[in-house]
């Protein structure tokens, strides 16, 4: 059997699995093997998402926390309301300080779980796509700053290449503790990789170019 047949069976289990329960993206699962693995959902009950189109993760978080959760998914699309309880949406841009104050708004204080499934319109050029992915999940390190708690985590997806290296480092100078993973239902050859991150240090280290007035709280 060839690697690439392999794959392909791989990705297509997890495509009907998807479809057989309920799920709106075969990546529900990623999600579901992070949480058995790291159980971030123990004990939150308030989660961000960020990039949660087209509302898989949102399905996940929901089952994970129960309906007492208050989880809101913000996304560039309209995400199609999911029905379940404690869950809501936003249209906006995350880089749009008009969007985290409606995030603000929302929580009315820190949250449990930040969440980021965030990433570029593809260009089909490899360097800008994985720089523009960057830059979003350095911005999900921001957002994380201000708005998650001390002893909450991040789970973020990012792709190896150039910044990945440096952008680990960047994350490892705001939490004590980081694990770099990559779940069984990625695909073997995808580039993708998930950072997760618990405990917000303080002092900690916003990434270049981004404020440094809210490091500590």
């Amino acid at each position: 059997m060839s690697k690439r047949w392999l794959s392909e069976r791989r990705r297509e289990h997890y495509h009907l699995r998807a479809k057989e329960e309920g799920y709106r993206s075969r990546s529900a699962f990623k999600l579901i093997q992070l949480d058995e693995r790291f159980h971030f959902f123990n004990g939150a009950s308030k989660v961000l998402d960020l990039g949660a189109a087209p509302g898989g993760w949102l399905q996940v978080t929901s089952e994970a926390i129960g309906e007492d959760g208050l989880i809101l998914g913000v996304d560039l699309q309209e995400i199609t309301p999911t029905g379940l309880p404690g869950v809501e949406t936003l249209v906006g841009d995350v880089i749009s300080e008009d969007t985290i104050q409606d995030i603000r708004e929302f929580f009315q204080g820190k949250v449990d779980v930040i969440l980021s499934d965030m990433a570029p319109e593809v260009s089909g050029v490899w360097d800008l796509d994985h720089f523009r992915q960057i830059h979003l999940v350095r911005v999900a390190l921001v957002v994380a700053n201000e708005l998650l708690e001390r002893d909450g985590w991040l789970v973020v997806k990012t792709f190896q290449g150039s910044e990945h290296e440096k952008y680990v480092h960047e994350v490892r100078e705001m939490f004590e503790r980081v694990k770099i993973v990559k779940p069984k239902a990625s695909r073997k050859q995808s580039a993708e990789i998930f950072v997760v991150a618990h405990q917000l240090k303080s002092p900690r280290r916003l990434p270049e170019g981004f404020r440094q007035d809210d490091e500590e709280s």
